[in-house]
């Protein structure tokens, strides 16, 4: 008996401290939910329906973990994030999807999940958010990106978070001259010459660049549209890059490739 007490003792104390905020009372009710059944090492604290009301809870419960919306019925996330600055807390975004959202989450390297939540992306989520507990210190360079995406500066580069084994790196998109595929890594080369060898598909950076004048002209290869020097014809083809950088284009591909060379001119 006293061994139980003292078990669950260490258990409950070992348990991290979370918040909800999001403006809709069944999201988060369901999100508890989901935590209870699946996270039995969060402990839900408190919850929020606004940025003004997260900002007292955060104040007074001190959580470790902060589930919070994008949208909330006072402002943003981002309002209480800068509210909040100096409170040691790790940030797991909830959004309902949104493809521009999404593509600027992904871009950022947040952790996010996307509303209605599945139970296994919430295990890896917070799985992943115990790991970095007090140990993300490019949290707030990727808040900023994120921001910058998602209330653009007009005229202003949009960036994308590039995370290697060793660093982190901020770029912008218009530094990036292409992408080549290495099996399940990819090949990020840029204006400055350096190849940032990243652990994402190639199929991953067709999506999220694809609506930034990127173009995939081949299986391994993906291409800045506005870098490219000129195209030499042939059964495929092969496109010069303004850093010299030859890149085949596939036959498959070419009447694409070509229709959206068109399009900038």
């Amino acid at each position: 008996m006293i061994f139980l007490f003292i078990r669950n003792l260490i258990i409950n104390c070992m348990k991290l401290k979370a918040l909800i905020v999001d403006d809709e009372v069944n999201a988060r009710q369901a999100l508890f939910n989901l935590l209870k059944m699946y996270c039995p090492d969060i402990e839900v604290v408190g919850e929020a329906g606004g940025v003004k009301e997260g900002y007292a809870q955060v104040a007074a419960l001190k959580p470790e973990l902060v589930f919070l919306d994008i949208r909330l019925n006072d402002g943003t996330g981002f309002d209480m994030l800068r509210k909040t600055t100096g409170n040691d807390y790790r940030v797991i975004f909830v959004t309902a999807y949104d493809q521009y959202a999404l593509n600027a989450i992904r871009m950022s390297a947040v952790d996010y999940l996307l509303k209605p939540i599945n139970p296994t992306e919430l295990v890896q989520a917070v799985e992943k958010a115990v790991d970095l507990i007090h140990h993300d210190d490019a949290f707030k360079t990727k808040i900023q990106v994120l921001e910058d995406h998602l209330s653009p500066v007009s005229g202003q580069a949009k960036r994308i978070i590039l995370n290697t084994a060793n660093s982190i790196h901020v770029v912008d998109i218009n530094n990036i001259i292409r992408c080549e595929s290495d099996e399940n890594y990819t090949y990020i080369i840029t204006t400055d010459d350096q190849s940032i060898l990243v652990s994402k598909t190639l199929k991953e950076f067709d999506e999220l660049l694809t609506p930034s004048g990127f173009c995939r002209v081949h299986q391994s290869h993906l291409v800045n549209m506005y870098q490219i020097s000129s195209y030499e014809k042939g059964p495929g083809g092969m496109i010069i890059m303004k850093n010299k950088d030859k890149v085949p284009v596939s036959g498959r591909r070419k009447d694409y490739f070509l229709k959206s060379l068109d399009l900038l001119t």
